[in-house]
């Protein structure tokens, strides 16, 4: 089919028939064409009947009437335009068939965006860390430890304590809130915190409640003290300081823990009504630890 006019001319209509005119005829001609099938009329008069040319004329007819609505519509959408409707169309067709692939996009940036200042942010942090001196001792509040305005700031804590050894240079403290009782869901996060953090932190003094010196204690995580508490540390003991419990692998009590809930600890942030100080059994720094809790030992 060449043009418009040949394809009204072959449904038998005038150029420019209304849509509605085009489906009575078409239907017309498809009904004339059944009959004739069934008639089974001569081969000349159903060659006079050429139906092929006539479903090529009506879908050529419909694929025009199809093509100037598309160009309606888009000359009232993108009119406004002028002579950059074309561009305003194309544009608002890529972002129609393409805003997921969009947004992917600008997700994936903010990922890689973030990823790159978590690294940049890591990077200053270990910087600013090479330059400190080197820890002499580490220190983990692992209870229900509270601070006065809540900020687990431990700034002052580590001031405070550098102040009893004046020979050493650097203190790190941490503090990690563990409740006695779980009444909600903010309690279980933070028991679950909890857990996370003896797994990858690795001080070596931890300054318990009583509650999660007994539960650690009987896990394995302190080396006993009964060297020390018979030895160089006896007189600066009383017997109820003396923190015991038993672990899988012992065959009878030992002592993990001194109770120091009267000692210069009590004058520091973060606050609580027990203490209990006990070494953790992989610290590298042994020696300090004891000398650190020898010092809380001290009567004045």
């Amino acid at each position: 089919m060449e043009n418009l006019k040949q394809a009204y001319e072959t449904l038998g209509l005038p150029e420019g028939a209304s849509k509605e005119d085009v489906e009575k005829r078409y239907m017309t001609l498809v009904r004339r064409a059944r009959a004739r099938e069934k008639r089974s009329e001569d081969e000349g008069s159903v060659e006079d009947f050429d139906f092929e040319e006539i479903n090529r004329a009506y879908k050529f007819i419909l694929n025009a009437d199809n093509q100037q609505a598309l160009e309606e519509m888009t000359a009232k959408q993108y009119g406004k335009y002028k002579k950059m409707a074309g561009a305003a169309e194309k544009t608002d067709h890529f972002f129609h068939y393409y805003k997921y692939h969009l947004l992917g996009a600008v997700l994936l940036l903010a990922l890689i965006g973030y990823g790159i200042k978590s690294y940049m942010d890591n990077q200053a942090e270990k910087a600013e860390l090479a330059k400190l001196p080197p820890i002499d001792v580490q220190v983990m509040y692992h209870g229900q430890f509270l601070i006065a305005d809540q900020s687990n700031d431990m700034k002052i804590t580590e001031e405070q304590m550098l102040g009893f050894f004046p020979e050493w240079k650097r203190i790190k403290a941490d503090l990690t809130y563990v409740p006695k009782d779980a009444r909600n869901e903010i309690d279980m996060a933070n028991i679950q915190k909890a857990v996370l953090m003896i797994i990858t932190e690795h001080s070596d003094v931890y300054v318990f409640d009583k509650t999660t010196f007994a539960q650690l204690a009987a896990q394995g995580l302190l080396i006993p003290l009964d060297d020390k508490v018979n030895g160089s540390w006896k007189d600066l003991l009383l017997p109820d300081q003396l923190m015991s419990s038993r672990t899988s692998d012992d065959t009878g009590d030992h002592v993990y823990g001194i109770d120091v809930s009267h000692s210069k600890l009590l004058e520091l942030p973060p606050k609580s009504d027990e203490y209990v100080v006990g070494i953790r059994a992989d610290s590298e720094r042994r020696e300090h630890a004891y000398e650190f809790i020898e010092y809380l030992l001290q009567k004045e």
